[in-house]
């Protein structure tokens, strides 16, 4: 791993742990044994190393996501082990992290959340495609209303008013939110392979 790729996913373990605002340059060059002057030559600013974890978020997402479809059974499976994948990845964040993201940088929560949103548009209009080619998504679904109405659910996960980070997990509304998509758009065949897999 390169010295930026290790800065990169280092920084962001901090961040994820312990919220970004607490996390400064000096706690990151101690944490990888390296001088901060180094951090400085490659990263102008906090912020850009910032946006630099993002892009790095989005590239090993998109690196799990062709590795779960390619080594699934069928597209139900893939979608159910695609879930568990990032509910088990939320659980390990702190709400810090998204309540920092939101509040201190909105630039780069509202550009990276809409990159990552049309990403996930995109990827489930695939994944519906192909269930219903395979026979356990139903026919008679309006992809693109469907495909807009889970990703705008996702989107309102960090609505503090619906959804007070101290009172429900993102976790569990990630859970809720895709079980209960997936079964609403899922044949008789699909149902059973959801049920067999959650048991």
């Amino acid at each position: 791993m390169d010295t930026k790729k290790r800065i990169t996913s280092e920084s962001l373990k901090l961040f994820m742990s312990y919220g970004i605002r607490s996390i400064t340059m000096d706690t990151i060059a101690e944490n990888l044994g390296i001088s901060k002057r180094t951090i400085y030559e490659l990263f102008r600013t906090k912020d850009e190393l910032l946006e630099s974890c993002f892009e790095y978020i989005l590239a090993e997402d998109e690196k799990e996501y062709h590795e779960i479809v390619e080594s699934s059974a069928n597209v139900i499976e893939a979608f159910l082990r695609s879930i568990g994948k990032s509910v088990n990845r939320i659980k390990s964040i702190s709400p810090m992290f998204f309540y920092d993201i939101k509040k201190y940088y909105p630039e780069i929560f509202h550009f990276k959340g809409k990159e990552q949103r049309e990403k996930g548009y995109n990827r489930i209009i695939r994944f519906i495609r192909k269930g219903q080619q395979e026979g356990f998504i139903r026919k008679d679904i309006n992809e693109d209303i469907v495909t807009k109405l889970i990703t705008e659910q996702f989107r309102i996960m960090g609505n503090e008013e619906l959804f007070p980070h101290d009172k429900y997990s993102r976790s569990e509304l990630l859970e809720n939110i895709a079980i209960n998509f997936i079964r609403g758009i899922a044949t008789e065949e699909g149902i059973k392979i959801i049920n067999q897999y959650k048991s």
